[in-house]
């Protein structure tokens, strides 16, 4: 199981250079929202003016190991964005939106991943970015089941959608999740989550 900083939040801010630097040291990696701006693809869940360049994040990722999770946030960056991962010889990165239509289906890249917050029914590609905001559909069977057709699984924790949940239910969560075989967790506390693998053992 690996973990995933959501928005790569540190120190309470979002999407932000500074956080990208610390979950390097960590070896965690970062999901980041990306939109199009006057300077170019620029790295913010809501629309901003002179919010920090993805490029910088790029630059920043050269010889780092961790993965980059990438949240289309605008459909015009898609283009934009895989020309500045091949620049960098970026290799290690999803792209993926939850907004779009048939987003997955639109483009030929192998690295971007089906949204799916239900059982799916047909897939169009094998990595699957999943959550659970309409409904509780994930169980160890049918998880087991996508596992076996070589389906690689980001779930979502569910504290990044819920901000009333208490510790306790979170870590109810995570024990959840791991228990399913999910391959990524990203989480809005990525370094408890490490913590609480290492000390139960879970991984």
């Amino acid at each position: 199981m690996n973990i995933i900083a959501h928005r790569a939040m540190f120190n309470g801010q979002e999407n932000t250079i500074e956080g990208i630097k610390h979950f390097i040291k960590l070896g965690i990696g970062v999901e980041l929202d990306l939109r199009n701006g006057k300077n170019g693809i620029y790295m913010s869940h809501d629309p901003q003016e002179n919010e920090e360049l993805f490029e910088k994040a790029c630059k920043l990722c050269i010889n780092s190991k961790i993965i980059m999770i990438l949240h289309i946030k605008e459909i015009e960056v898609v283009k934009k964005t895989i020309e500045m991962l091949k620049k960098y010889s970026i290799e290690n990165y999803l792209l993926f939106n939850t907004e779009i239509s048939n987003f997955s289906e639109k483009y030929n890249e192998h690295k971007i991943a089906s949204y799916v917050n239900k059982k799916p029914n047909n897939l169009e590609r094998n990595i699957l970015w999943c959550d659970e905001t309409k409904k509780i559909w994930y169980d160890k069977e049918y998880i087991s089941k996508l596992h076996e057709k070589n389906n690689i699984l980001y779930a979502m924790s569910y504290e990044v959608i819920n901000t009333k949940y208490t510790e306790n239910e979170m870590t109810i969560e995570w024990k959840r999740l791991i228990e399913l075989e999910m391959d990524y967790i990203c989480t809005k506390y990525p370094e408890k989550l490490m913590e609480f693998v290492r000390r139960s053992d879970l991984n």
